[in-house]
């Protein structure tokens, strides 16, 4: 297991042991098993949780888990490869791998625009994450608001 992917695994292990982790991931990438509505998707957010009723796997090679997509079963397999972020949906404190990101996937527009029309005119906020793969936790500023985009990548 590279570097990555095991900052990855002990990221995810980390998040898990204290509740929910929502992984961010490429399900374009040929190894990632979700449904074909979902193949397509650069930016796929999926929850998981250690109390799921459902299966789920977490070993070096990445997460095995059944998910349930509009209320039906589906096993799914994400490599490690293909995250390239995972925060706490609760507190919005994760990790984003920038590396991983897809390069078509221009994330700072999307979340900029986002904002801005959900904020309409609010002070903004950007999150600094360290480029090179080294891990450091990214911490939203306290809002009395939830505001759903919560990562940010500084170039």
């Amino acid at each position: 297991m590279d570097d990555d992917n095991k900052d990855k695994h002990q990221f995810l292990l980390k998040l898990l042991s204290e509740g929910d982790a929502m992984v961010c991931l490429d399900a374009r990438l040929p190894d990632v098993e979700v449904p074909k509505v979902h193949k397509a998707n650069a930016a796929l957010n999926l929850v998981f949780n250690l109390s799921s009723r459902r299966p789920l796997e977490i070993n070096g090679d990445g997460i095995y888990s059944t998910l349930a997509f509009s209320g039906r079963p589906h096993k799914c397999v994400i490599p490690y490869a293909a995250i390239w972020a995972i925060y706490e949906p609760g507190t919005q404190e994760g990790q984003v791998w920038e590396g991983a990101i897809p390069k078509d996937l221009n994330l700072a527009e999307r979340i900029l625009g986002k904002s801005q029309e959900a904020t309409a005119g609010a002070k903004k906020s950007l999150i600094s994450v360290k480029q090179g793969g080294k891990t450091e936790v990214a911490k939203k500023p306290a809002s009395s608001k939830k505001d759903r985009s919560h990562l940010r990548v500084i170039k």
